[in-house]
C-alpha cells in the first residue's frame, strides 16, 4: 500500500513540476513580447473625474515622465522574465529528480 502511495505521489509531483515548467515558459514568452512590443496606453492615463487631482493627462505627456514610466515598465518586465526563468529551472530540477525516482521504482519492480 505505501509503495503505491509513493508512486502516486511521485507522479503527482512530476505532473506539478511539468506544469511549473510550462507556466514558466508561457510567462517568459509573455514578458519578453510585452517588453519588446509594449502597448502605448500603459504609458499614458487620461484625466478622469474621480482622480483628476492625482492624474492629469498633461503630466504624463511630458517627455521626462513618459521616459521614466517606460524605463520602469522595462525593468518590471525584465524582473518578470527572470522570475519565470527561475521557475523553469526549479521545475526542471525537481521534475528530473522525481522522474529519476520513478524510474528507480520501475526497475525495482522488474
Amino acid at each position: 500500500m505505501s509503495n503505491s502511495f509513493r508512486t502516486i505521489y511521485l507522479y503527482v509531483v512530476s505532473f506539478i513540476t511539468l506544469s511549473m515548467i510550462v507556466g514558466g515558459i508561457v510567462s517568459s514568452v509573455n514578458s519578453i513580447t510585452t517588453y519588446m512590443y509594449p502597448t502605448s496606453s500603459i504609458f499614458y492615463e487620461e484625466n478622469s473625474d474621480t482622480q483628476s487631482n492625482y492624474y492629469k493627462y498633461d503630466d504624463y505627456t511630458s517627455t521626462n515622465n513618459t521616459e521614466i514610466r517606460k524605463e520602469n515598465y522595462k525593468r518590471e518586465k525584465i524582473k518578470d522574465t527572470i522570475v519565470s526563468i527561475a521557475i523553469i529551472i526549479v521545475g526542471a530540477i525537481m521534475y528530473r529528480y522525481h522522474w529519476k525516482l520513478i524510474e528507480q521504482e520501475r526497475q525495482k519492480k522488474e
